[in-house]
């Protein structure tokens, strides 16, 4: 092998789904989230959890699972399903349409995430979930403290 060349995929950051904007394009990312909808056209799921509780509305993201799609039972895909979904997060893209006559209205594209491998989260407590994420960030908030 060539030094300083990966011999694995860079890991996956756990985020919540709220925390997904503020990521850079083409970071890897793993999260957690309920399928409210299922745009079979588009092959994109409308994923949300309801973190952080005080949030004036939950967080919502827009999946594409394209890349998946051939391996994923259609079950999977059912509004209420909760799942697990690594991929990459997208800038969203503006793009010009046409509404009503000849006016234009610049759009952002909802999508921020391509979805390399979901899967069903049936035996996760997400209660715990949260929690456990919480706790891994106060250690590491306090390491980055010890340090400086």
């Amino acid at each position: 092998m060539t030094e300083g060349v990966p011999s694995a995929p860079a890991p996956s950051k756990l985020v919540f789904i709220h925390e997904v904007a503020s990521l850079p394009a083409a970071s890897k990312v793993r999260l957690l989230g309920c399928i409210v909808r299922y745009d079979a056209t588009k092959g994109q799921i409308l994923l949300e959890h309801a973190y952080p509780r005080n949030a004036s509305s939950t967080p919502r993201i827009w999946v594409d699972v394209n890349l998946v799609l051939e391996n994923v039972k259609p079950a999977l895909l059912d509004p209420g399903t909760w799942i697990n979904a690594i991929g990459y997060t997208r800038a969203p893209t503006l793009q010009t349409e046409k509404r009503s006559g000849k006016t234009l209205q610049d759009v952002h594209d909802p999508v921020f995430m391509q979805a390399v491998l979901i899967w069903d989260a049936i035996a996760v407590r997400i209660e715990d979930y949260e929690d456990t994420l919480e706790d891994q960030r106060r250690v590491r908030r306090q390491l980055a403290s010890d340090r400086d």
